[in-house]
């Protein structure tokens, strides 16, 4: 049987656990990775932009092993997304950077199921808030 002070040590134990966990797993975002997902500049060509998602999500490997549901193209030059981390971005808290300009982007949502993947794609012209580390975006946390 589990007393009250041991079950508080296991609930203390396992929050622990999981602060550890999620401060890894931020620290594993990289640059190359945001660019990787969010970046494709110039825009890749296709007719509309439902073939435009399923042709990035799939060339991206963001249909493998489940589909993405969500995922926001940017397409801007790499340079000028890094620039949000600096002068080209709004400090708005935390890590969190407002671009200062527009971007073009596409927002891609899945409404397949694994392993039929199928994106519905929606062009915008949008300002970008992104997580940065050491002056470069790892995070897209919204469009604004």
């Amino acid at each position: 049987m589990i007393t009250t002070k041991g079950s508080c040590w296991l609930l203390l134990r396992l929050a622990v656990l999981l602060v550890v966990v999620l401060v890894q797993s931020s620290e594993g975002a990289s640059y190359r990775d945001f660019e990787h997902r969010h970046i494709d500049f110039p825009k890749t060509g296709a007719n509309n932009p439902n073939a435009y998602c399923n042709l990035m999500m799939a060339r991206r490997g963001l249909t493998r092993p489940a589909c993405k549901p969500t995922n926001t193209f940017i397409n801007g030059s790499p340079r000028s997304v890094q620039g949000i981390c600096g002068s080209g971005g709004t400090h708005y808290r935390g890590n969190l950077y407002t671009s200062k300009s527009r971007y073009r982007v596409v927002v891609c949502r899945n409404t397949g199921r694994f392993p039929n993947c199928n994106y519905r794609g929606r062009a915008q012209s949008k300002k970008v808030r992104v997580g940065c580390r050491n002056r470069l975006p790892v995070h897209l946390d919204r469009l604004v």
